[in-house]
């Protein structure tokens, strides 16, 4: 990581800063996302040997569920604050930065409890006869929804007022090392029989706590120009802004949900108990990215604004190129010793060997295509971003619904190969149409600008 930092700082230093800005945020968010994936898959692990690949699929299966209803619960409003607030306060703009902050959060708020009520009464009106157990799980599940909306909601804001690291605290560390030690406490020193029941419960409880810390944290690092000035409102035009992105965000939630869902549907939780294990390892391929975007998001926005093609191009490309080394070195090492990272969570979860390899394959492509799907959003060409993520959506559910019958937990990983191989070269081929940008590990850093 040193070195990474080392040669961004070597190539940016002429950036002032902005560099210093950005080595910084990498490196805070590198170590965040670090620990977090050490936490989850400390978590994925307990909760496998306990819960078995049925209890363990059964929790998956309503986690999934619960971050599906996100998409209606948001409505697409935290790409809209992300981009948003970036831009007013590049304008200093602050009483349009207040006025979608105040009017996001409460239009969010009210609409996760709808969301999340009418999700609960379905699933017992169309299970609750059939499938007892299941259906308390998901309902337990579902009173997480408001925190995690809201949470979804401010962790863009954070990013966007410059507070990348710490607007991550709360769920990408706290969140995990509570669920972590609740786990740890029942298992090993309450002696509790723990069922997917009292799992997903464990893991609301996390969630709630997560969200309260992270709205103090929020409301102590919220600018003074933003507090004091009055809020102006501009709800009719947010919400038609926000449109395309809830379009975006169901997309790429349901890219990357159908294996999970339709694995439910389709096969069996055991099944999806399978696949979410080596989904999880294919995962640690691109953790570096997620730190990338996060850090770098508010940047894109600022830099299009101002016309800085040419630092944008610098930015998109050396990002992309430390991104693709490390995710290669990762890919390998999973490929090579799959086998005895699954057998880490149970001699049966070794099944999903295959799974992981294909899978990790597609992370490969999504992680030398770089931050793509991000570029075009921050830049104002969402619409073209939920044209490729639609597209992939579609060749996601049809190849789910042919292969999943035939070759269960392999015919879920291919079919999501596939889709997000197709996403990232439709969103390269937009990216450089419309901003003369190429996002790939082979980008072209000595660009002019515009």
């Amino acid at each position: 990581m040193l070195k990474l930092i080392s040669l961004w700082k070597d190539h940016f230093g002429n950036l002032g800063k902005l560099q210093k800005f950005l080595a910084k945020a990498i490196a805070g968010t590198f170590g965040l996302k670090v620990v977090n994936a050490l936490l989850l898959y400390t978590n994925s692990l307990l909760l496998a040997r306990v819960l078995g690949t049925s209890g363990f699929g059964a929790y998956s299966y309503a986690s999934a569920w619960v971050y599906l209803l996100l998409i209606p619960a948001v409505l697409g409003l935290e790409g809209l604050v992300l981009r948003e607030i970036s831009v007013y306060n590049t304008k200093s703009e602050w009483h349009l930065s207040k006025g979608l902050l105040k009017w996001s959060r409460k239009v969010v708020f009210w609409n996760s409890i709808l969301v999340s009520a009418l999700a609960i009464a379905g699933f017992w009106l169309f299970l609750g006869k059939t499938n007892i157990n299941l259906v308390w799980v998901m309902s337990i599940a579902f009173l997480a929804v408001p925190a995690e909306a809201i949470a979804r909601l401010r962790q863009p804001t954070m990013h966007a007022i410059g507070k990348i690291v710490i607007g991550q605290l709360p769920d990408t560390l706290i969140r995990p090392l509570l669920l972590c030690l609740f786990l740890l406490i029942s298992i090993f020193f309450l002696d509790t029989e723990l069922g997917a029941q009292e799992a997903v419960a464990l893991k609301v409880v996390a969630a709630i706590v997560a969200c309260i810390v992270g709205e103090f944290l929020l409301s102590r690092h919220l600018s003074p120009k933003i507090k004091k000035v009055r809020p102006s409102y501009q709800s009719k035009l947010w919400m038609k802004s926000a449109l395309p992105m809830l379009f975006i965000g169901s997309m790429y939630i349901v890219n990357n949900l159908t294996d999970t869902i339709m694995l439910g549907s389709l096969d069996s939780t055991e099944a999806v108990g399978l696949y979410t294990v080596a989904n999880r390892g294919a995962g640690l391929i691109t953790f570096i990215l997620i730190a990338f975007d996060t850090s770098i998001a508010p940047t894109f926005a600022s830099l299009h604004t101002q016309g800085e093609r040419g630092r944008l191009q610098e930015i998109v490309t050396k990002s992309c190129q430390a991104n693709f080394a490390i995710a290669l070195i990762m890919a390998t090492i999973l490929i090579i010793f799959g086998k005895s990272l699954l057998l880490l969570f149970g001699s049966e979860f070794v099944a999903g060997h295959s799974a992981l390899t294909i899978l990790s394959l597609g992370q490969l492509v999504n992680a030398f295509t770089g931050s793509v799907a991000l570029l075009l959003i921050m830049t104002g060409f969402d619409k073209y971003t939920a044209i490729g993520v639609s597209i992939s959506a579609v060749i996601n559910i049809i190849l789910n619904s042919i292969l999943i019958p035939i070759y269960s937990v392999e015919g879920a990983a291919i079919a999501t190969a596939i889709s997000m191989v197709c996403w990232n070269i439709i969103l390269v081929y937009f990216a450089y149409q419309k901003l003369k940008i190429n996002s790939t590990a082979i980008g072209f850093p000595k660009a002019d600008k515009a």
